[in-house]
């Protein structure tokens, strides 16, 4: 189960559309698609890619109708939507760090049903917020069992 067709432009609404787009965090579109395909080749058949984080070709981030896929030189990293429990900002990673604000901000934690936790690194700014947003509000698509 996943984020239905429906569901989609709700999704990028919330993103911000264009306005939560940089330099490396793009809304993926059928005229963007091939820029991408380092990480759109670990996609299932039923499975459509919506925002994407790249810093650089084995650096990423992924968000899908159905997983968020996070890579990096040394590994893939992938969760289901529908067992998502928790993303917020690593707000002691980001002090630790130095960073002073909002604005500042690139890590995001995730942790799952199984309290299984990774980290995305995502474009400061504008593009970490809307990604940030669009992550809480998918908590809510899929109603977890106490």
């Amino acid at each position: 189960m996943g984020i239905t067709e429906k569901r989609i432009p709700i999704v990028l609404k919330k993103f911000g559309s264009s306005k939560s787009e940089g330099l490396y965090t793009k809304i993926i579109t059928d005229k963007n698609r091939h820029d991408y395909k380092e990480l759109l080749h670990y996609l299932e058949t039923d499975e459509i890619p919506l925002i994407v984080c790249r810093f650089d070709p084995s650096n990423g981030t992924l968000l899908t109708t159905k997983r968020v896929l996070s890579m990096n030189s040394e590994d893939l990293r992938m969760m289901n939507l529908a067992e998502l429990v928790y993303s917020n900002l690593d707000m002691p990673g980001e002090r630790a760090s130095g960073s002073k604000t909002l604005a500042d901000f690139t890590e995001i934690i995730l942790r799952d049903v199984n309290n299984k936790t990774f980290r995305l690194t995502i474009e400061k700014g504008y593009p970490f917020g809307g990604f940030l947003q669009v992550l809480t509000s998918i908590q809510g698509y899929f109603p977890k069992g106490k």
